[in-house]
């Protein structure tokens, strides 16, 4: 019992003194958190290893255990899908900045991209939904029930400036297809 309780000592030590040596070599970073944890599991299965050995009498092998293995085509895919959605979602963005830039509300942007091998990535269409800004945001203004047609109006954007935010996003973006809705 006394070899027992040596041998385990002895392993957890040596244990210790690697993880305190590799936590030393590591730069500090956001990579040295996940190390930390790689080793505080590596420790607590050098503590509770021989317990369960001994209690069992089963030696525990990680060499039994495999890892399901993921097949090169489905991580391709979910890399090419996440790169096609952030590469929209920027020009996206890009769009609202430029066209709130230019005194407008947008309250929906869709673009679409060219997904054939020829042209991948060029942009196909975009549809906007915009409204004019207020300037005043911080202004708490009345509630009026009784809507008229001359706020309506008001609320709407003249066809000439619709055509000029078009012409606009056709030299920035390279597309003919482009829909705009108050």
């Amino acid at each position: 019992m006394v070899n027992f309780v040596n041998s385990w000592v002895q392993g957890i030590i040596v244990a210790v003194v690697i993880s305190t040596i590799i936590e030393m070599i590591l730069p500090n970073g956001n990579i040295k958190k996940y190390v930390r944890t790689v080793i505080g599991a590596y420790i607590v299965f050098v503590i509770i290893s021989p317990i369960i050995t001994k209690i069992t009498g089963k030696e525990i092998s990680l060499g039994s255990y495999e890892l399901p293995k993921l097949q090169q085509s489905d991580i391709s895919i979910d890399t090419n899908s996440y790169i096609e959605n952030t590469y929209i979602n920027n020009i996206e963005e890009g769009i609202i900045e430029s066209i709130e830039a230019k005194g407008y509300k947008v309250n929906m942007v869709e673009v679409d991209i060219d997904r054939t091998e020829e042209n991948y990535g060029n942009i196909t269409s975009i549809n906007l939904k915009i409204s004019n800004e207020d300037n005043k945001t911080n202004e708490i203004k009345p509630i009026e029930i009784d809507i008229n047609k001359e706020q309506e109006e008001n609320e709407k954007i003249s066809n000439e400036e619709k055509q000029n935010l078009i012409n606009y996003l056709k030299e920035n973006y390279g597309t003919e297809n482009i829909t705009i809705n108050n």
